[in-house]
């Protein structure tokens, strides 16, 4: 009797039909896992970014984020204790761009910073000279930011552990997976020469 060598045709779309199923059925899981994997990490750069600045303006122009008195947005005043001014005096801007922007994160009169590195800053302003109260170790509660890991591309919302795509708010628990969902922007709070999180799914990712 003569020995069959390799497969047959139906062998082989069976084969590939088998191979087609399992990959629709994973294929979602794993770019959710990548996507995930990047915005963590993204994230956590973004926090090192903003804390050596933080540490670099205390010592060369002599104030930290708890100590910004003024609410100043001008290109042409470096000199106040602003937030704004911290920024462009420490990290790398893109002014292609534009250094300000709108951007609606619950608020379309939120000023959006863009630095070189693709990512984005968005804050309201008049909140910046709110520092809460006191916390110890000097530093105060501190006020609220987005932080945005690939700036203006999409799809600018902020992660939770609400389980929601689209919300402004993030509570709920990121121990349980389907609770979680880890997109490009995420909530943290000024305080001291530090940026921190400011949210469950801020403080999931850090921990990381």
């Amino acid at each position: 009797m003569m020995k069959k060598n390799g497969f047959t045709l139906a062998e082989v779309l069976i084969t590939l039909s088998i191979i087609g199923v399992i990959a629709t059925l994973t294929l979602p899981t794993l770019m959710s896992n990548i996507n995930e994997s990047q915005n963590v990490a993204g994230f956590k750069k973004g926090l090192n970014t903003l804390a050596e600045a933080g540490q670099m303006n205390k010592v060369m122009a002599g104030y930290n984020y708890d100590e910004i008195t003024s609410s100043n947005t001008s290109d042409d005043d470096e000199d106040v204790y602003s937030l704004y001014s911290l920024i462009l005096r420490n990290v790398a801007i893109n002014r292609e761009l534009g250094s300000r922007d709108t951007a609606n994160q619950g608020n379309s009169s939120n000023i959006a910073i863009y630095f070189n590195d693709g990512t984005s800053l968005i804050y309201a302003a008049s909140t910046t000279t709110s520092h809460g109260s006191a916390v110890g170790g000097g530093e105060f509660y501190g006020f609220p930011a987005i932080y945005d890991v690939n700036g203006i591309k999409g799809p600018n919302r902020l992660s939770n552990c609400n389980g929601s795509q689209n919300t402004t708010t993030d509570n709920g628990d990121c121990s349980n997976k389907d609770n979680r969902v880890i997109q490009d922007r995420f909530a943290i709070r000024f305080r001291g020469t530090r940026a921190v999180p400011n949210g469950h799914a801020a403080w999931w990712a850090l921990q990381k």
